[in-house]
């Protein structure tokens, strides 16, 4: 008759070599899927520069694209709402990445922003307004949204120009259906808005170059800041 021969079994046992060893390899596994995954600043960036690469070769033009170190950030009407009662100058520009001026403008934004050392430019697209149809434009619901927005953006307007001793000049109200647009925000009220010089009788004498050049005048101290 055939013996029966025990098999020894060996108990799995877990040791805390074992343990540092496997929580390391995890480790390394997630910091290598995060560092991988891209920023949200970094898939921006790269929806910026495909906008106005698109149309450069549409358009046989030569825009320029925006560098990795910039200082655009993009935001909604709740954030604008917030941002602008600081006490310190918000700067916002408004707009679409299917609008040539709006592109064309965009590395001269950041650009000046910089020089003047400006830490944040915040983007606002126009999206409400560019993806409305006729249809849709022609009922109260978007004419309210539109008014509500224009109100949120208004609101306060011009109420630094009284107490500045001319620091300020009075602005046009804000229009949503009309951009792009620079704004700059100070204590709750717009005290700058392009479109008031875009839509006046002589406006064929400013430019692009001249909105962005007065708006980030703001930047510095009040006191260089001079009416001309």
């Amino acid at each position: 008759m055939a013996s029966k021969s025990k098999r020894n079994k060996t108990k799995f046992k877990w040791t805390k070599e074992l343990i540092f060893l496997i929580v390391g390899i995890l480790a390394l596994i997630a910091a290598t899927i995060i560092i991988n995954i891209p920023k949200g600043s970094a898939v921006q960036l790269e929806k910026y520069n495909k906008a106005i690469s698109d149309y450069n070769s549409k358009n046989n033009a030569q825009y320029s694209f925006i560098p990795e170190e910039n200082v655009l950030k993009e935001t909604k009407i709740n954030g604008i709402s917030k941002k602008k009662k600081s006490n310190d100058y918000t700067f916002v520009f408004y707009g679409s990445l299917a609008n040539a001026e709006f592109l064309e403008n965009l590395s001269k934004v950041n650009n000046l922003a910089k020089e003047y050392d400006v830490k944040s430019v915040y983007l606002w697209f126009a999206d409400y307004v560019e993806k409305a149809d006729d249809d849709l434009k022609a009922t109260a619901t978007y004419k309210n949204k539109v008014d509500e927005y224009n109100s949120i953006i208004n609101e306060n307007i011009n109420s630094l120009v009284e107490s500045s001793n001319g620091l300020y000049k009075s602005q046009d109200n804000f229009d949503l259906e009309t951009y792009p647009a620079l704004l700059v925000f100070k204590s709750d009220s717009l005290v700058f808005n392009s479109q008031t010089y875009s839509k006046s009788e002589d406006s064929a004498e400013y430019s692009w170059d001249t909105y962005i050049n007065t708006a980030f005048k703001f930047a510095k101290a009040d006191k260089v800041l001079t009416t001309e």
